[in-house]
Formats: structure tokens, C-alpha cells, sequence
């Protein structure tokens, strides 16, 4: 690379740095945040393939640039919106188009998650009979790890991934649960392979799944509630970080 384009990419870099102050409502506090740049809209578009591993990759690289571009490395997974949200303004607009024609304005939801209650609960301890689960809302580098060690598990030939629904259902449970324990016997989740964790928790009574959908359902429903916008719901896909999608 010549001395001239490299001096340009670091004028470039600097254009782009800390130009963004996004609130945090989990930290109540505002963080500088370096704005969105072509090539990580280029990564969010070019990332979302068919089928599951797609979406996965979609996550992954979603959660990269929040932590490339925020610098922190302690966002949990209920801490994404207010980032996702305010780079999405801050560079290609404020208003996203909706599936009947109209527009919302992205303002709107950056309003909403500094007035609305965060009232999240970080763990909880879901216990039947002997059996206790240890639940805990993962950090993004959390997430990436586990999508990362999924697709490895995914690309082998088991049948048992060949259900993209069916996995992607499980990876969203096994993302939240950190234990397992049965008569002082403790398994931590994160040391052993996805596939296992997967036999695991198809294992589990069907009676806890309420409590620990319960807990997943309520970060779920706290997003939801910040993206409704005149009773339209803003969906978080490719099509968001799309140039066009408010044209």
C-alpha cells in the first residue's frame, strides 16, 4: 500500500472516530461510539445467506462491530439496541421504511430506551426436584463465541443439525443457560461442545421450560416493546443497514 493511500485510511479512521454518543440504559450512562463505515454495512448486507448459518453469521458480525466500534467488551445481549439503533441514524438516516408503505422514525425508538423502565433481571436460578439450572443473559463476545462454535458443530454431517429451526430454537436456550447441577454434580456449559449442550437441554423436564422461557421472554419483550413505533414493529435485519430502505 502506498504512503499516500495509507495516510488517506488513517484521515478516513479519524473522520469516523468517536463521533457517536449512544445512551446506555442497562449502565444509565452515554458512551462515544464511532459511526458505521461502508465496509461493516457491506459485512451486515453480504453476511445473511440462506439458511441458518446465515443468521448466525448476521449476529456474529452485528456484535463485532458494536464492540469494534463502541470499545467495550461488556454489552450483554440486551445492551445491542441502543447501538444498532443510533449507528443506523447516525448514517444513513432517520426514518426506515415500513412494510405498508409508511416510514419510522428512528428517533422515536432512541426516545423510548432512554424513558423506558430498564428493569432486566441479569441471572436466575430455575430449580425442580434436584435439578437446578443457572441462567445468565450473555455478553456479545459470549454470543459470538457460542454462533462461532455452532457453525463448527452445524457443518458436521449428524442429522441432528440438518433441522435449521429446530437448532436455531435450542441455540437460543442453551445461549442463556450458564449450569447445570443434580445432587452437587455441576456442569458449566461453556467448556463443553454445542452438540452436547444441545442433548443436554433436550433432556431437561419439559416442566422448567416455562421459567426459562420466561426469563429469555423477558429481554425479548423488552426489545419489542422498544421497537414498536405506532404499533409497528421495526425489524433488525439486512434490509435494515440497507442505503435503500428508507428511500
Amino acid at each position: 500500500m502506498s504512503s499516500t493511500v495509507s495516510n488517506f485510511i488513517s484521515k478516513l479512521d479519524k473522520l469516523n472516530s468517536n463521533n457517536l454518543e449512544v445512551f446506555i440504559p442497562s449502565q444509565k450512562k452515554t458512551v462515544k461510539v464511532k459511526s458505521l463505515n461502508l465496509k461493516q454495512q457491506k459485512d451486515l448486507i453480504s453476511s445473511v445467506l440462506d439458511g441458518i448459518k446465515g443468521s448466525l453469521d448476521f449476529t456474529k458480525t452485528l456484535n463485532k462491530i458494536i464492540i469494534d466500534n463502541s470499545g467495550l467488551d461488556d454489552l450483554k445481549l440486551y445492551d445491542k439496541l441502543p447501538f444498532i439503533i443510533s449507528m443506523r441514524k447516525d448514517s444513513l438516516g432517520n426514518e426506515v421504511q415500513r412494510d405498508d408503505s409508511g416510514k419510522v422514525e428512528l428517533q422515536k425508538i432512541i426516545d423510548s430506551l432512554k424513558n423506558t423502565p430498564f428493569q432486566l433481571k441479569d441471572e436466575k436460578v430455575v430449580k425442580y426436584e434436584n435439578l437446578k439450572i443457572g441462567l445468565k443473559v450473555p455478553t456479545l463476545k459470549e454470543e459470538i463465541t457460542l454462533l462461532t462454535k455452532s457453525e463448527r458443530d452445524i457443518d458436521s454431517k449428524d442429522d441432528e443439525f440438518k433441522d435449521s429451526v429446530g437448532t436455531l430454537y435450542l441455540l437460543e436456550i442453551v445461549k442463556y443457560i450458564q449450569s447445570l447441577e443434580i445432587d452437587e454434580e455441576v456442569i458449566d456449559m461453556s467448556v463443553i461442545r454445542i452438540s452436547e449442550r444441545m442433548k443436554l437441554i433436550e433432556k431437561l423436564p419439559l416442566a422448567v421450560y416455562k421459567d426459562i422461557s420466561k426469563f429469555i421472554q423477558g429481554i425479548n419483550k423488552y426489545e419489542r416493546d422498544v421497537l414498536t413505533v405506532d404499533d409497528y414493529v421495526v425489524s433488525i435485519n439486512s434490509i435494515f443497514f440497507d442505503s435503500g430502505s428508507d428511500e
